[in-house]
């Protein structure tokens, strides 16, 4: 099985191969069925791919220690789920999960775009297939998932119990698909490039996929700061980990990519921009990939040393140059068609954010490389902490979430100071007062402060828009008011959804804003000795062993009580895993809407029959998880925008492809 699992990804790489030089040939000649080969390619390549990805996922659930990653990712003792889950857990199983999905999102776009984008289409396929054949070339060669062991040892090392957690089993293949996404953009734009086809066809096409990109991305950080929280013992979510900004940087530019399409889409502008962009995002996702799976960096999330982190380096080299080369041959066709009319308008609003977007991206960038660098250059090694990023990313992460409210009532082309003030107006007077009685209160700090300052006004900004618009509608209709919101938001999608993510942003905000007010303390416990911590007064029972899937849990039993009342029992432990050699940490956390307290079990003293615990206060910090179902329902309501330029050319093209001259434009 594993033989026939390496010869399907060498046939695999062969399609890709063939997708990658068929498709020129066919435009050369003007011979789609060539192309249409090239398209029939895709599927066989899928099938391939999904044939080794099933044959090593049956050599997980089989225990078939004889091929090497398995050995090293799983053991006969795992869950049914954590071993189907092994297979993104290492290297070598995470890159054929790449080049899984990388293939699927290549077959669909083959087939859904061969109409409306015929043009480029081909080209489209060239870049996806080049990108697979490189990703199947370091399967093939430096990283085989299905290298057999010499021996077959009795039981294999199992899966890194830091990754035996529902969070972390989701969060890999959400960055895969936010990473993957955004070649699909990438692709349309080189590809439209290659035939100096530059309208706003590829923008309006890869719409979709660009907030499938978004969505995945933000899915995949906020699962990875779930996990960080529960697993890693330490309170926090977020540490500028190397990893971290490696998954951050290509959400920080994809964002920006959104904001501005929407300003070439309304007003023919940001035509360099927006390609720069792309190119800059996807080239970024790449970059992550050589972070996490080079060994440079030292990361809890990172993969360890390995051959291929360099060439990763090279495929990015070799990307930006084609990339940003052909976008200096075509750039006077790039022109923007309108001007900046006015300083006081929504595009001067989204260009606002969009430099801030990137600034912090390369912020971000500067702190993860730099360290690297000067390490290469100088053989000094450096070490860029937390207070950096901080420091300087905090008042652009202000200013970009301020414009966040700014954006949704400012006007497009220009807007007058009048209409700034009737706007505004409401919006400003509420976020001053809510904050004047948060000061008074709950919180006088003024970062805390700025912070439910500007998510109040962003807040109001977008009830105020909505309830305008719902009541206008509801007049008009003589309806009642739930299904003029309906209706509102059913006639511009687009406007709405991001709304809704808007509203998600402002939720992620809060959350960090409960960062300022953690309370952490070191509690030596002994036996139904109540400790206060703030309004709770805990009370340790004993130690109780029990298990727990594959480990056994040593937990320290902890009554907690609010107002004499109790209020849950947790359970902080060390766990032992039968192929680990020492402990991991066990977090119990309680939940509430305002706060959570959260238990680690530092240390036990059988002698003196006490326990230590890490005991933090949270405040709010369950309001940043509660951005994701906002993000959701934003991202799903804005999927239904269909552009009509896109709606008109369906119905002309139908699906019968009609061969176009070479030279056509």
């Amino acid at each position: 099985m594993a033989d026939i699992g390496y010869v399907t990804m060498v046939m695999a790489l062969a399609v890709a191969l063939y997708g990658t030089i068929i498709p020129h040939l066919g435009v050369q000649k003007n011979n789609w069925n060539l192309i249409r080969s090239a398209q029939y390619a895709t599927i066989f390549n899928f099938f391939l791919v999904a044939l080794a990805s099933g044959i090593l996922i049956h050599a997980f659930l089989t225990d078939n220690f004889r091929i090497f990653y398995v050995a090293t990712n799983s053991s006969s003792d795992m869950p049914i789920f954590y071993k189907i889950t092994a297979f993104w857990g290492g290297l070598d199983g995470s890159l054929l999960l790449w080049v899984l999905v990388q293939s699927a999102f290549a077959m669909v776009v083959a087939f859904r775009y061969e109409n409306s984008n015929r043009y480029i289409i081909p080209y489209v396929i060239v870049v996806l297939n080049i990108i697979i054949a490189f990703l199947l070339t370091l399967l093939i060669i430096w990283s085989n998932p299905f290298a057999l062991q010499a021996i077959t040892p009795s039981e294999g090392r199992g899966l890194n119990p830091l990754l035996q957690n529902i969070a972390m089993t989701a969060h890999p293949p959400s960055l895969y698909l936010g990473y993957i996404g955004f070649s699909v953009p990438f692709a349309f734009a080189i590809a439209g490039l290659i035939r100096g086809k530059l309208d706003n066809e590829w923008i309006l096409t890869t719409r979709r996929w660009t907030l499938f990109s978004f969505y995945f991305l933000a899915l995949g950080l906020i699962l990875g700061g779930q996990w960080a929280y529960e697993e890693l013992g330490w309170g926090g979510y977020w540490a500028w980990d190397p990893v971290e900004n490696a998954a951050f940087m290509p959400f920080l530019t994809g964002t920006a990519f959104l904001h501005s399409v929407m300003v070439q889409e309304k007003r023919n502008m940001l035509k360099i921009w927006n390609i720069v962009l792309i190119i800059v995002t996807f080239g970024l996702s790449i970059l992550g990939t050589f972070l996490t799976r080079s060994g440079v960096v030292n990361s809890v999330h990172s993969f360890t040393q390995s051959e291929i982190g360099p060439f990763f380096l090279v495929f990015l080299g070799f990307t930006l140059v084609i990339a940003f080369g052909l976008l200096f041959m075509r750039i006077r066709m790039l022109e923007s068609d309108h001007r900046l009319e006015s300083v006081l308008c929504r595009e001067n609003t989204f260009l606002a954010q969009n430099i801030l977007f990137v600034g912090i991206a390369f912020t971000v960038l500067l702190g993860t490389t730099f360290p690297l660098i000067a390490e290469a250059v100088r053989g000094t090694k450096l070490s860029i902490q937390a207070p950096f990023f901080n420091t300087v990313t905090a008042p652009m992460g202000y200013a970009l979430f301020f414009l966040t409210g700014v954006g949704t009532l400012i006007a497009w082309r220009r807007s007058s100071l009048s209409s700034l003030q009737k706007n505004f107006q409401n919006p400003l007077i509420a976020a001053t007062l809510g904050t004047i009685v948060i000061a008074i209160f709950f919180a006088r700090d003024w970062q805390p402060l700025l912070i439910f300052w500007i998510s109040i006004f962003v807040t109001m900004t977008i009830v105020i828009e909505v309830f305008k618009s719902t009541r206008i509608k509801a007049h008009q209709l003589s309806t009642n008011f739930g299904m003029a919101f309906i209706y509102v938001v059913m006639r511009n999608t687009r406007r709405y959804g991001g709304l809704a993510i808007h509203l998600g942003v402002v939720m992620m905000f809060i959350g960090f804003a409960g960062r300022f007010y953690d309370v952490e303390k070191d509690l030596s416990m002994e036996p139904n000795r109540p400790i206060a911590l703030g309004k709770y007064q805990l009370i340790f029972k004993e130690m109780q062993e029990f298990k727990v899937r594959n480990a056994t849990h040593r937990a320290a039993i902890i009554e907690v009580y609010e107002d004499g009342d109790l209020k849950e029992v947790l359970k902080p432990a060390k766990s032992f895993y039968p192929t680990q050699p020492d402990p991991l940490t066990e977090v119990a956390i309680r939940r509430t809407l305002w706060e959570d307290l959260y238990l680690v079990l530092n240390n036990e003293d059988s002698a003196r029959n006490l326990v230590v615990i890490k005991a933090r206060i949270n405040p709010l910090v369950g309001w940043a998880w509660m951005s994701l179902p906002f993000f959701t329902i934003g991202v799903g309501i804005s999927m239904m925008y269909r552009p009509k330029s896109l709606q008109i050319r369906s119905e002309v093209t139908g699906r019968r492809y009609v061969p176009e001259s070479r030279h056509s434009a």
